[in-house]
Formats: structure tokens, sequence, C-alpha cells
């Protein structure tokens, strides 16, 4: 430790400071005739405690500063990271995994005698500490490169010992992972590198949701190693609790040591809900191993495609690209009817769109009925051919005055203040560009209560007029479009951004607006998603509502998950704000039901759901060290390959490479001198001292 002292001021003040407690002393005690009968040394004594004492005051007035450095050695630091996946344990036995974190834990041993030595565990994620146990179900070995540039690139790091098989099945490859390391990258080469007769499932692809009675495809890819000539069969069953149900079956002949086919297979969407799937071939013979042989793959069946009507006066080019643009969500299916075949039923749909209707021809009395009883949401699109009065009684949404037949052409305005749904600043901007709608010539007005969105400019005067309004009342939604021509509008977009994504983003929150029923339930309850897969926190949330639907948390909110086997798991979300949220951490493979409840101003409120967790089977596919990768891995950072029997030879070039030195850090502090207590206790003391030696003397 080293100290010094500096002044704020010159230090030839400190002079001045000696100066005066010599003159305060010399006028105290020289000329002071008191202590000529005292011993000479009891006068000399008490001038130099005086004379220190003055000094020290003036000194302080000067504001010194210490200033004093410490030094610290830290050793180098050596990390050592642990593949701590499936795939390093497979095919071995409870004794050959335990002598593999041996070796590991032996180089830790030998290591540490000269350096500091870390451990990592990489799985899906890296995590401080040794490993214990290979059940890690993925491996991202880009990640584990890039928690230790994050992490130890600003540390002392010597050099870092990687021990994997070099399977990756998630993130980049680690080749091209971009990191700041300057240390050695030395690699001890686990797994087994050679090919060995195996067949398995190396991919299957699947739309994670489909629709009830529809059919989805499931595309799996087969490959097999060192096994020509041999069969099997490739079934797909449907996974059930009181069982397994036989979807399809075929042979799969491998013709060369090398094989690798792909097959398309249709399944239908019998069953609501999150459907487990297993694809599975059976095995063959003097296969290394079978758990590649299989995988399950989980479908969310919803019966939740909403069905739209399109009922029209005449047949127009705006309901083909209308039923286009709806179509293209999964969600809605449209179907064009016309009112005069007489061939539909409203109550079968969950939404309808009028176009042209009200007409004078069709007033649509009894349909208009129909909705309202079954209070279905509904669009109307006025056109040339529909009825001003009559379309004014049938809504509340655009009032039209109109008495003839005449059209013009409208162009569309946005209205900065509508709030019902968002838009994108990018259609935002667009929409006054489309292409001019026809729609009938008259005043237009918008009464309290209606949300326009959209209003007309009219040879190029913004008018208040409204194009496109919504509103909400009597238990369902209304709402108008005013003009023909959304089939330009579409075309126009296409060839503008050969896409027709601007248009399909208009449509989409108008019908999901219109479609969506407000939810007043004062108790709601849910997992964030209906699939999770088994290395996902399960989360929850829920909200609770008064009586003016305003958000509280008071009372509790209990939660219970049961599994398929009936076992129970009880919680208690925490308040947040002023909702609830639960992290229920991870849960094993499988399907749960779950109940949320609460009582709330004395009345039990109750919500049920489900979900499901698949299981990950990513490290039982590809069971074939990557050494070569590796090896490229070592020579990018400047380092070495070493089979897990050679870990010796890590400790030797790492005790040989002169690079790997301690480094000392000064750590320099400041302070001023005031600060210190002692000092003052150090002055009072002499000042105590000096006037017990007055008082002693007897001139006190």
């Amino acid at each position: 430790m080293l100290s010094d002292i500096k002044f704020s001021y010159p230090s030839w003040f400190l002079l001045l400071c000696l100066l005066l407690g010599l003159i305060y002393a010399a006028a105290l005690y020289m000329r002071d005739r008191r202590f000529d009968e005292s011993p000479k040394w009891s006068r000399w004594l008490m001038a130099t405690l005086r004379t220190v004492t003055v000094t020290s005051i003036a000194t302080l007035l000067l504001a010194p500063l210490v200033r004093t450095t410490t030094e610290e050695i830290k050793q180098p630091v050596v990390v050592i990271a642990q593949d701590a996946s499936q795939s390093i344990a497979s095919g071995m036995e409870d004794t050959d995994q335990q002598a593999v974190l041996q070796r590991i834990e032996d180089l830790s041993t030998e290591l540490a005698k000269a350096y500091e030595v870390r451990h990592l565990t990489i799985g899906d994620q890296v995590q401080e500490g040794k490993v214990d146990s290979f059940a890690a179900k993925v491996t991202n070995l880009s990640a584990a490169l890039e928690y230790i540039d994050d992490n130890y690139v600003d540390q002392n790091l010597g050099a870092v010992i990687l021990a994997t098989d070099g399977i990756y099945n998630e993130g980049k490859n680690p080749i091209y992972t971009r990191t700041e390391l300057t240390s050695p990258l030395y690699i001890v080469a686990q797994g087994d590198t050679s090919v060995r007769r195996d067949l398995s499932i190396k991919n299957i692809f699947a739309n994670k949701i489909s629709y009830l009675g529809d059919k989805f495809a499931i595309q799996v890819d087969v490959t097999a190693t060192n096994a020509r000539g041999a069969n099997s069969t490739l079934s797909v069953r449907k996974v059930t609790s009181s069982g397994s149900v036989k979807q399809h079956s075929e042979t799969i002949r491998v013709s060369k040591n090398s094989y690798y086919t792909t097959s398309e297979i249709e399944i239908s969407a019998d069953q609501v809900g999150v459907v487990k799937y297993r694809v599975a071939l059976t095995p063959i013979d003097n296969e290394i191993s079978t758990a590649n042989n299989y995988k399950d793959i989980y479908i969310e069946v919803l019966d939740a495609r909403q069905k739209i009507l399109l009922l029209a006066h005449a047949p127009h080019p705006d309901l083909s690209a209308l039923k286009s643009l709806i179509s293209n969500n999964k969600n809605y299916e449209a179907e064009i009817r016309f009112v005069q075949d007489n061939d539909y039923k409203v109550s079968e749909y969950n939404m309808v769109i009028l176009h042209n209707l009200p007409s004078a021809k069709y007033d649509i009395a009894s349909v208009k009925a129909e909705l309202d009883r079954r209070r279905i949401p509904r669009l109307y699109m006025v056109g040339a051919q529909t009825e001003a009065t009559l379309l004014n009684r049938q809504q509340e949404v655009v009032r039209l005055t109109a008495n003839t037949r005449t059209v013009e052409q409208v162009q569309a305005q946005m209205v900065s203040n509508f709030n019902s749904f968002t838009i994108s600043d990018k259609l935002t901007r667009a929409i006054p560009t489309f292409p001019p709608l026809v729609a009938p010539f008259g005043e237009y007005t918008d009464p309290l209560g209606s949300n326009v969105l959209l209003r007309q400019t009219i040879k190029d005067i913004d008018t208040d007029y409204p194009l496109l309004a919504f509103r909400d009342g009597s238990g369902y939604k209304t709402g108008v479009w005013v003009g023909e021509g959304l089939w330009k509008w579409r075309l126009f977009n296409y060839v503008q951004t050969e896409n027709y994504d601007m248009v399909q983003e208009l449509v989409n929150k108008m019908i999901q607006f219109l479609s969506t029923k407000e939810d007043k339930r004062k108790f709601r309850a849910s997992a964030s998603k209906n699939l999770y897969k088994e290395n996902e926190d399960v989360l929850f949330d829920a909200q609770l509502f008064n009586d003016n639907y305003e958000m509280i948390n008071t009372p509790d909110v209990f939660l219970t998950i049961k599994n398929s086997d009936s076992k129970e798991y009880d919680y208690t979300l925490t308040r947040t704000s002023n909702y609830y949220a639960l992290n229920a951490k991870l849960l094993a493979p499988g399907k749960y039901s779950y109940v949320a409840s609460t009582n709330f101003d004395g009345k039990p409120y109750e919500q049920k759901g489900y979900f499901s967790v698949e299981d990950i089977q990513l490290e039982l596919y590809d069971l074939t060290a990557r050494h070569g990768l590796l090896r490229s891995l070592s020579n990018k950072y400047g380092g070495k390959v070493v089979l897990p029997t050679e870990t010796s030879e890590l400790v030797a070039d790492l005790t040989a490479d002169n690079k790997l030195k301690p480094v000392v850090y000064p750590t320099t502090k400041t302070k001023s001198v005031i600060n210190f207590r002692w000092l003052f206790g150090l002055l009072l003391a002499m000042l105590s001292l000096e006037w017990f030696l007055r008082r002693y003397m007897g001139n006190y």
C-alpha cells in the first residue's frame, strides 16, 4: 500500500501554518511569568503541544488530500464449459458418465493449483456451476461462446476449455459466432464420431394450428445410415388418454447406406384442442438407438373459424376481392350468396356483409330481423343499388340523404382520433393514394355514437362525410362502408408493392373488430399459450373487474393444475400492479387442465382451461459427434483439440504458456484528511494534555 498527501494550495503555505503555531505558542508561554517556578521541561512541553495543535488546525484549513494506492493480484481465469446435453451420454452406462465427469473434475483440480477456475454448464441456457448429469434437451454452443464473451472478456481470461461432442441443435453455427475473445480455446472432444447403423426421423414439419374438419399436412424426413436393404413401417397415431388411433401407415425401404426420403402425409383434424400425434418408425435389426425412431408433435385444432356471409344484391367484382381478402386469414371462411336465391341461413354465420343491400327490389327486412334476434354483427357496403331510406331505417351508423341514383367518385382520408383499433403508419400514408370509390351522390352524416375511421374526399376537397364507420350497440356491432371499388384498391396495392398487404390489413382489422364480441366476464384467467415446450416456464395471468369494470386485485386468486394422471398442483397467483400473474415454472410433458378461482364481494368466480407441454427430443436424433467442427473452432481461437483421455496434456500446455500470468490491479482512493476522525481525537488529546499541565502547575 502506497500513500501520499496532496494540498489544494501551494506547499509553502505549510511554513505559514508552522509559523502561526510558533507565534501562538511563543506569545502564550515565553513572557508568561506564571510558569517561572515550574520545571523548564513543562513550559517547553506545553509550548510544543500548542505549536503542534495550532499548526495542525491551520494545515487542515488547507484541505489536504491523502491518496492511497492498493494492489490486488489476480490469477489468470480458466473457464471450463461442459456440454450437459443428452447426446453426450447416449449409449453410456452410468459408470461411463461418471468417468467423463471425473476427468473434468481432475482437470479442474490440477488447474486450480495455478489458476482461478470457473465452471459453466451448457444446455438450452448457459449457467454457472459444474455439471452433475447429462439431461439437457437442447445444446446451444453459440450461446456458450457469447456468454463467455459477455462475462469474462474484461477479466484476466487465460484460456477457455470447451468439453462437448460438437452437436448443436439450437442457435447458430458456433464457427460464425462473433466474439472478442483473444484467449485460446481448448476443446475436449467427447462423443463418438463413427457412423453406425441407424434409422431415424430427422425432421417433421407441420402447421401448429388447424381447424376442425380440415385436413393438415405433415412432412416427415427419414434418414438411415449403414442400413441398406432394411425395411421399416412409418406410422402416424393420434394419442389420447385412452390409447392411440392409427391415422396413417406406409412402408419405408432403405435402398442405400446413406439414405434420405421425405413423406407427405395428410391427416384429418377431427378433435378440438391440443392433439398429440406420434410419428414412428419400426426398429430395424442391430440399430444403435431406437430413441430417434419416433417423434411427438402437437397440433392445436380450433373450432373457432368464423363463417362470414357475403350477401349481395347482384354479382360484383368487389365480392370476389373481398372474399379473397377475408379467406386469406385462416380464422375466417367467406361465402358469397345472392339474396334472390334464398339458399342461405344467416343463423349459420358469425357475421354478414350486405353488399348493395337493402335495395329497392330487396328490402331484406326478414334478414335484418334474424340478424337482430341472433345479435349477429353486420357490415353494410353502400353502392349504387342501395336504397337510402331503407338503409337509414336498418342502422344508426351513417345517415344518407339522396334523391337520385346519381353516383360520384370519392377518395378516402384517415381520421386521426379513431381509437377502436390501430392502423399501421404505412397504411395510413397509403390510403389517400388509393383509387377513388364510386358512392351514391348525396349528403352523409354520422350520428352521435358512431366511430368514423375514413371520411370522404370529393374533388380534392376533404369533407365530413363518413366513408367507413362503426357503432357498437344493442349487443352487436354494425359497420357501414360507403362506395364500390374495393377491387380497384386491391389491384392498385398489388401493382405498387406486388402484394395485397395494406388492403389485407384494413379488411382484417375491420372484420376482426366487427366479429369480436365484447368480453363481459368479471373474472378472466388463462395460460399465456396453449402449447409449451418442456424447457419453457408455464405462465398464467388473471384479471378481476368490479361493477365499474375497473381492474382490481384485492382478493386472492387460486389456481389448481391437474395432469393426465389427476395429480393436482395448487398455486396462489401473485398480485402485480392491478392484475394477477403466476410463473408455474417447468412442467413435465403431457396434457394439463386448470381451474382458477376467487371470491369477490360475496360471489364466487371460476375460470377453466387447458394447455399441453410437449417433449423435446432434439438430442436423440443426431448422435454422431462433430469433431471436425470442433477442430475448426479451436483453430479459429488458436487452441487445441484433445480426447477425454488426454486432458493431462491441457495442464502441461497451459502451465507452459507464458501468456498466462497474474495481473496486478492497482486501486487508487483519494480522501480528504478532514474525514479522518482519529486525527481530531489526537488534537483533542494534545489540547487536553496541555490543559491538564496548566492546571497541574497551579495556574488555573
